[in-house]
């Protein structure tokens, strides 16, 4: 016989919500709404059984983007929701709930730990920012080349200590030529992607440089800025829409194909193959920029796009 199954509102009730934790009443509602649209969404129907429980909380983090705080309450809240219906298997229930939550738990867990590390060093770089900018050279620049800027360090400082983990101890000319071919433009927004901002490389990246010297946190220092000097061409002139448009193709056919972006040569091979297959694209790319030899989708980072927008728009 089947059950009636309670809704979020009719379990959610004072009573019941009383006996639950503070955090895990903030997410209770959102967790029981999430979860019952999971189910659904994945082809589950009829009464709950340790299988669907299993198989639901299984594709649960791949359709809910929520905090570690959420992951954590979810076996909790739901424990008290089968109970509260007294299921014939909430025994069974109970042991697949047990069963599922490390694996809810532990990703979150990683993932704001990382996003923690980052923000600290978000605020380590805006604090160089904010002294730079004082400098009367950095002041002379118009409201929007200050902006630019600032977008420029941050992205720098943040691919080179995030997304390579090296700190500014460890940086050379090869870390940072790696970082500046491909990787740069990609972090930044459609919207700044513009002729002022590549400009203004070379005198951002020199104003780090010396900052950081003058802190005694730079060795390479002479060696970055010789860099700098060599490739001021090239920097002015690296963005090209039609090579961050084939990377962003080659990227998503590499998901298609399920190739590790972190195993270089997967990816060194998939891209060789992807270039023989589009012969018309690889002559173009060729001709117009010399970036492809020099960067490959490979060299992921350890921070999303995404993250960072949702920083610099605060």
């Amino acid at each position: 016989m089947a059950h009636t199954t309670l809704s979020p509102a009719e379990f959610l009730t004072p009573q019941r919500l009383a006996k639950l934790s503070s955090n895990q009443q903030d997410y209770a509602a959102t967790i029981l709404v999430d979860v019952l649209r999971v189910r659904q969404a994945v082809g589950l129907t009829g009464d709950w059984t340790p299988q669907q429980v299993a198989a639901t909380l299984a594709a649960l983090p791949t359709m809910v983007d929520q905090s570690h705080r959420y992951y954590v309450a979810v076996v909790p809240v739901l424990t008290a929701y089968f109970k509260a219906q007294a299921l014939p298997n909430e025994a069974a229930l109970f042991q697949a709930l047990k069963a599922a939550r490390a694996a809810l738990v532990a990703p979150h867990e990683t993932t704001d730990q990382e996003q923690a590390a980052y923000e600290t060093v978000v605020a380590q770089v805006e604090t160089w920012v904010q002294t730079m900018t004082q400098q009367p050279e950095v002041q002379n620049l118009s409201s929007a080349d200050q902006q630019r800027f600032a977008t420029i360090i941050h992205t720098v400082a943040e691919l080179l200590i995030t997304g390579k983990g090296l700190q500014p101890s460890e940086w050379t000319a090869t870390t940072l030529s790696e970082i500046m071919f491909g990787p740069f433009t990609h972090l930044l927004d459609d919207s700044e992607r513009v002729p002022e901002l590549f400009h203004l490389v070379p005198f951002a990246l020199t104003a780090l440089f010396t900052y950081l010297a003058d802190h005694q946190l730079l060795p390479a220092a002479t060696e970055l800025q010789a860099w700098v000097r060599n490739q001021h061409t090239a920097l002015t002139t690296m963005y090209d829409p039609k090579l961050e448009h084939f990377f962003e193709e080659l990227t998503a056919a590499m998901q298609q194909q399920g190739i590790d972006t972190r195993d270089r040569q997967a990816v060194d091979a998939f891209t060789q193959d992807y270039l023989r297959a589009h012969p018309t694209t690889s002559r173009a790319l060729f001709m117009t920029d010399h970036q492809l030899t020099q960067s490959h989708p490979a060299k992921q980072l350890k921070f999303s796009q995404k993250k960072r927008r949702k920083r610099r728009r605060k």
